[in-house]
């Protein structure tokens, strides 16, 4: 079932919120290990009932599709203790509190899941109203999380900027992520770390590179200005009475983004931040309701009830600070048109977070509505030290060149000479793309269409596309296998209807579709990838 829906593997809340070379060991932080669509794995218990991004919305390889009102109290059971099937339950328990709709749903068939998600779109879940800044799909982002974890500082950020100069790879976007603030929610530099952010951004734009910073919405209890923010009833407060609750760096109070007035201070501390700073935009990350402090009581009093639809109102207060942001987390937010970043990824070759799972959850975002995917950084984030090997950094570099946007944090030169030609080679291919990127991504604005979907797509009716996994589409002619095999030299590539060119043998046969290309040979340099000249449609 090409299904666009949320995951889940039990009764829980509908309700979101999912040594090598030179690489440096940094301390072992971590952020939460939810996944795009599924449950987190994050100890804390009302983390786990946390999803980053989320649709109540669902179809088949049939051609059915169900969409169930965002009003809806929803529990959702895939696969849980009825193995094999998918149960929806309306009900009034935590953390719903009343309800104006049982169960409001639609249940539609059409001809196949092409025609039944085209709809979908015409029918409820909209399309973008922008495309992203292009500069990000043209030129790569080099976020310091990965390879300097919170160890980061003027001396860090200069030391990665100068190395990207060194070796000769495009300049793009430097993102300064965690721990520059002097505590989580100040919106201040800790100036022992960044004594003259300005000279330092100043600097980097000399050299050719916009510059990026990680923020969120929380204020920790020991920042200065929580007292300020509680005393104006800027923070979500509960059931109980507290505005205290927990994230992955410590005890926190959440902005009520559905107070406008708490929504503008927030902003204006963000916006003066950007004005002395002379930093660019700005990575926005979580979002999702579920580090509220349980059970939630906002100032819109109608959300109090419907908590999941909170991630809106952080988003709309996001977007405002232009098309180079990027979020992390969404409920029925397709029209900002934003870059929605997959939660991170894991330094792995299975489906624990790992390398295959940047393919499954960049189809899932599409065909939720979400084509503008943010991937997360080529070789995984690193995690408890486990860092990445030379074999899987070039492996996820091919899996993402004909995805949205590039996003370095470990760099080709941690590894060896044939790491930076690989990746530099791979950089040329895309640099010829990227145009028809952006011009896919301005089809996305004007019909809704996927920018990567699935395989199936080209080809609804076809059995065996409907099963493909591990390959996705560039618009809807061009096909990328990536190698995602730990050791493996070939792989099994599927090629639906049409007539295809192998890109790494241009001047061979054309291949026509609906056929297996078995043990195609893909060595450590290779990426498969093939090009549809023209279409051609089987009879079903």
């Amino acid at each position: 079932m090409p299904a666009s829906s949320s995951g889940g593997d039990d009764n829980r809340p509908h309700a979101p919120n999912n040594s090598v070379g030179k690489i440096k060991k940094a301390s072992n932080a971590s952020r939460p290990h939810n996944t795009d669509q599924e449950w987190t794995t994050k100890t804390s218990k009302k983390a786990s009932q946390a999803k980053k991004v989320l649709e109540s919305y669902f179809f088949n390889s049939d051609g059915y599709y169900i969409h169930i009102d965002e009003s809806v109290p929803l529990f959702l059971d895939i696969n849980g203790p009825r193995p094999g099937q998918m149960c929806f339950t309306s009900k009034v328990v935590a953390p719903y509190r009343k309800t104006r709709n049982l169960m409001l749903y639609r249940i539609c068939k059409y001809k196949n899941a092409r025609v039944a998600h085209e709809r979908a779109i015409k029918d409820f879940l909209g399309m973008p109203s922008q495309i992203p800044d292009p500069y990000v799909v043209k030129y790569p982002i080099w976020s310091t999380w990965a390879r300097y974890k919170v160890d980061v500082n003027t001396s860090s950020v200069r030391e990665f900027a100068e190395e990207i100069v060194d070796h000769g790879f495009p300049r793009g976007t430097v993102e300064i992520d965690d721990k520059w603030e002097t505590c989580y929610g100040s919106a201040e530099f800790n100036t022992s770390r960044f004594e003259n952010i300005s000279k330092l951004v100043k600097d980097l734009k000399s050299k050719g590179f916009k510059t990026s910073l990680w923020t969120h919405p929380f204020i920790n209890l020991e920042c200065p200005i929580h007292e300020t923010a509680k005393q104006k009833g800027y923070l979500v407060n509960s059931t109980s009475g507290t505005v205290n609750s927990t994230w992955w760096n410590g005890d926190t109070s959440y902005i009520d983004f559905t107070n406008p007035e708490a929504a503008a201070w927030w902003s204006n501390r963000l916006r003066n931040l950007l004005a002395t700073s002379g930093i660019d935009t700005l990575k926005f990350d979580a979002g999702e309701s579920g580090w509220n402090p349980q059970l939630p009581v906002f100032h819109d009093s109608d959300l109090t009830y419907y908590p999941d639809n909170f991630v809106n109102t952080y988003i709309k207060t996001a977007v405002a600070f232009g098309r180079g942001i990027e979020y992390k987390s969404s409920r029925r937010s397709q029209e900002f048109g934003g870059l929605l970043r997959m939660m991170d990824r894991e330094s792995r070759w299975d489906y624990q977070l790992g390398l295959p799972t940047l393919i499954t959850a960049l189809i899932q975002m599409n065909m939720i509505g979400y084509p503008f995917v943010l991937p997360d950084m080529i070789g995984g984030n690193g995690y408890f030290n486990a860092l990445p090997s030379k074999e899987m950094y070039i492996r996820w570099m091919q899996a993402n060149v004909f995805m949205p946007v590039i996003q370095f944090s470990y760099t080709p030169w941690d590894f060896d000479q044939q790491t930076v030609d690989v990746c530099r080679n791979l950089m040329n291919i895309r640099a010829n793309y990227t145009d028809t990127i952006i011009k896919l991504m301005r089809r996305s604005v004007s019909e809704g269409s996927p920018l990567n979907p699935p395989v199936w797509w080209i080809d609804p009716t076809d059995p065996v596309s409907q099963t493909i996994a591990d390959e996705y589409l560039l618009g809807e002619n061009i096909l990328v296998a990536p190698v995602i095999v730990q050791g493996a030299k070939s792989r099994d590539v599927y090629l639906p209807s049409g007539i295809w060119r192998d890109e790494n043998h241009p001047n061979s046969q054309l291949i026509i579709g609906r056929k297996w290309l078995r043990n195609y040979p893909a060595k450590l340099d290779v990426l498969p990838w093939f090009t549809r000249v023209r279409a051609f449609h089987h009879k079903s």
